[in-house]
């Protein structure tokens, strides 16, 4: 009876995730390297799964040495409630750069069900807002009038996700899409620009396993697949080694993007600091000096007599 029930749940899950699949247009939501430390950021599945109210923040300056370079961050909390069963949180973005400007907002929520002694299997939905803005005026056109830059966006669109999260005591998979409409940007402000800017469907796949080396040496070989409608998929493969639970050292090939490489550090029992840096592999490494990303993450662990570490 419970197979029956979890694999209705997961039709239903499945079904709502990958519809509406079609026409993709480039990475449109803010990218970065330390949800290899925070999935909630990818997937609203993860919500309370720390057992602690979890309290996480990222903070991404890209391209460093390219002028007017885009800059991110990213606030989450998180926690468990109802006997561990249901996962509550909210997510706070800020996306910008010389012309553009995002804001956004996400509630999060998620439901555990357990599938094993060892394994558990989550379904997450989140609901917010984004509000875009785009000055026009900062760029340089040769010709003033021109139509494709005569009015600026400014506007808020309502956003939708949902994701699966699957995990056992040493694997974990996740399937999410962050948001499912894809919203137009400029209608509301009657504009011609770009012939009707859209804020497109995401689609992320991750994956990895942690191998016990030694009793303070564990390897987590992993990777994440990510669609954005109209675009080709990208690819990351990462490897983390853990020591003494102590201290993690990454490495992660971004397909046709980047190297990146990856620290992070138990200050405090509940305090890690992480830090990240981007190598561009592609035209931009001739006038960018790499992407910086900073990630600290505090666990309010009220109800915990152990802190049970956790290597996703």
């Amino acid at each position: 009876m419970i197979r029956t029930k979890l694999k209705v749940y997961l039709f239903i899950w499945m079904a709502v995730l990958l519809s509406g699949t079609q026409s993709l247009f480039g990475q449109q939501l803010p990218l970065f390297s330390g949800y290899l430390f925070n999935t909630l950021e990818i997937n609203p599945a993860y919500a309370g799964f720390r057992d602690a109210l979890n309290v996480t923040t990222m903070f991404r300056k890209q391209w460093v040495g390219f002028k007017n370079a885009p800059q991110s961050t990213f606030l989450s909390a998180d926690m468990p409630i109802s006997n561990k069963r249901v996962g509550v949180g909210l997510k706070l973005v800020d996306d910008r750069d010389e012309i553009t400007k995002t804001l956004g907002a996400q509630a999060v929520y998620s439901f555990k069900i357990p599938t094993g002694p060892y394994s558990t299997l989550a379904l997450g939905l989140q609901v917010g807002a984004y509000h875009f803005n785009t000055d026009y005026s900062k760029i340089d056109v040769i010709h003033s009038n021109d139509p494709s830059f005569s009015q600026n966006v400014n506007t808020t669109k309502l956003n939708f996700g949902t994701g699966i999260f699957f995990n056992t005591d040493k694997f974990y998979a996740s399937l999410s899409s962050p948001n499912l409409f894809r919203n137009s940007l400029n209608k509301a402000n009657n504009t011609v620009a770009f012939n009707d800017l859209k804020l497109n469907m995401h689609i992320y796949f991750s994956s990895g396993y942690v191998f016990e080396i030694s009793r303070d040496l564990l390897l987590k070989p992993s990777f994440l697949v990510r669609g954005v409608v109209g675009s080709p998929l990208s690819y990351d493969i990462s490897t983390n080694l853990w020591i003494a639970d102590m201290l993690s050292l990454g490495f992660s090939y971004r397909n046709q993007s980047a190297l990146v490489g990856i620290i992070d550090f138990k200050i405090l029992p509940e305090l890690r600091v992480g830090y990240a840096y981007d190598q561009s592999t592609s035209s931009l490494n001739i006038i960018s000096k790499g992407s910086h990303e900073v990630i600290l993450r505090y666990e309010f662990s009220y109800d915990r007599i152990t802190h049970s570490p956790r290597y996703f």
